[in-house]
């Protein structure tokens, strides 16, 4: 489809959602508010008629872009800091953990997508449309918090790549990295496959550095094999275990994959055979952009295994983003520091792009159209992050591993609440019909992954607060905290019952 088409796309496709908006009883705070074309991805990619049910290649390049476009946040500074420092401590112990913590954000994710799919809304819509106002004010308020503190590593490791390529200061990286904003701004004019295209390419860069600088350093293929089928948490490693499982969910990032999935054109009116047709190949798509994903951070992981660690010895400190390139550079070679400079570029780039999207929907999905215009919305969700960035860039410049540490602690905070939305609002027949909510086998297993992984970020917190010798003000925190957990998963949805819905419970009811 060319750019014309896929403007004609948008355009029918923001009044098909401005209508459903309308009448499934969303409200704005301007009556005479238009789906802003600019920021709304609705439909602009045709998927065509429902194929049979035979697997097709040509289907599947239809639907792929939003996944790759979600793998990004597995691949953001945030998470190469973790995986090299995992590796420098444990070696290739941790990589089982690594794809058993990609696997459950797997589950997540295709949960995030299918929800988008099935009711042609997404997350942060249908948790402002069936939870109580001061719920739902919660709720987005721990992923504002959750949407900063990523951006902040984002912003920052861009900044790093920044510095060891030109050798810049750090505050003047974290500048050139806003300048993304308008060159997002610019892509977003000419349709959402060209935005998935840029960023599949940023894929690829990561893809190409962090690989050559493995084969560089020529693994042991037997070490890399043992440590992805033999389960092991090395004593000395537990920190970067639990580190590793909390880095890789990011909350926002489900808000940002159930709308992203709503940029294919299912029709207007979707048949069950058609959504099951998208929810088939995004789940597919998503399982392939997660198995890339994985690769890459193996590969980090594998590096600096290779770099840094030495059985029966206690590193001293653990390295960060910048300390690597220059042991990189001594080790493997003068040009290693370049191929880690450009990935980590791409990684930081990409993701600080794909954060302003997700806080565009957030911001979009929660307080509704308090912008009109698409570069205001921009504008505010950029200088929410890049003005904390600055401040940490420039007054916490020698402390920001320690800075790293508490915003991975802030993730884990925040992870419970996008988590607990989706599964109840998957599970519930009212929003997802008979036909697409939860199974019980599926409930059983997802609720069990959640605990596990909301478990990992618990003794993250606890170990954090332990650090800091338990201060009244956490503890108090910590309660107030673990209270909201518990009434979000106690509490029923707030669903008004429609004719669909209602038949769907009666169904229900009679098996």
């Amino acid at each position: 489809m060319g750019i014309q088409g896929e403007d004609e796309a948008t355009v029918l496709s923001s009044s098909q959602s401005l209508l459903s908006h309308r009448h499934k009883g969303y409200q704005t705070l301007d009556p005479s508010y238009e789906w802003n074309v600019e920021i709304d991805v609705k439909g602009q990619v045709d998927t065509g008629d429902s194929v049979d049910d035979k697997f097709s290649i040509h289907k599947l390049m239809q639907y792929t872009g939003p996944g790759w476009l979600m793998a990004i946040a597995y691949l953001d500074p945030g998470n190469l800091e973790s995986d090299l420092q995992s590796g420098a401590v444990a070696g290739c112990k941790l990589l089982w953990l690594l794809f058993w913590s990609h696997a459950a954000g797997l589950a997540m994710q295709i949960l995030s997508a299918r929800l988008g799919v099935v009711t042609q809304n997404h997350l942060a819509q249908l948790i402002r449309k069936n939870y109580s106002r001061s719920s739902s004010t919660a709720i987005w308020l721990f992923t504002q918090m959750a949407i900063i503190g990523s951006d902040i590593q984002e912003i920052i490791g861009t900044a790093i790549a920044i510095k060891i390529i030109f050798g810049t200061r750090l505050w003047v990286g974290v500048l050139i990295t806003a300048s993304d904003t308008f060159l997002f701004m610019w892509l977003q004019q000419y349709g959402v496959r060209k935005i998935e295209i840029f960023f599949m390419t940023l894929i690829g860069i990561m893809i190409a550095c962090f690989w050559i600088e493995m084969f560089v350093s020529k693994p042991n293929i037997e070490m890399i094999l043992k440590g992805i089928l033999i389960p092991q948490i090395p004593k000395e490693a537990t920190v970067q275990a639990v580190g590793m499982v909390g880095a890789v969910i990011m909350p926002h990032n489900m808000f940002l994959h159930s709308a992203l999935v709503m940029s294919r054109n299912i029709g207007t009116v979707p048949t069950d055979k058609k959504k099951k047709e998208a929810n088939y190949y995004f789940a597919i798509e998503s399982a392939l952009a997660l198995f890339i994903s994985y690769l890459i951070n193996l590969a980090i992981v594998v590096v600096f295994a290779q770099v840094f660690y030495k059985p029966g010895q206690a590193l001293m400190e653990l390295p960060g983003l910048y300390d690597a390139s220059e042991v990189l550079s001594k080790t493997l070679g003068k040009n290693a520091k370049y191929f880690w400079a450009l990935g980590l570029l791409a990684a930081g780039q990409s993701s600080t792009m794909t954060g302003t999207m997700a806080g565009q929907y957030v911001v979009e999905g929660f307080l509704g159209a308090i912008f009109k215009k698409q570069w205001h919305r921009i504008a505010l969700t950029r200088s929410i992050a890049l003005i904390p960035s600055m401040l940490v860039a420039v007054l916490a410049v020698d402390h920001f591993d320690t800075m790293g540490e508490f915003l991975n602690v802030l993730q884990s905070l925040c992870l419970p609440t996008a988590i607990i939305p989706i599964l109840k609002l998957t599970a519930s027949s009212q929003i997802m019909t008979h036909t697409f909510k939860n199974s019980r086998i599926t409930n059983y297993v997802c609720w069990m992954i959640s605990f596990i992984v909301i478990g990992f970020n618990v003794y993250l917190f606890f170990n954090y607060l332990q650090e800091l010798h338990w201060p009244p003000y956490a503890v108090l925190f910590s309660i107030i905290y673990f209270s909201f957990v518990l009434y979000l998963i106690w509490i029923p949805l707030e669903v008004s019952e429609t004719k669909e819905s209602r038949l769907d419970s009666e169904e229900e009811s009679s098996l």
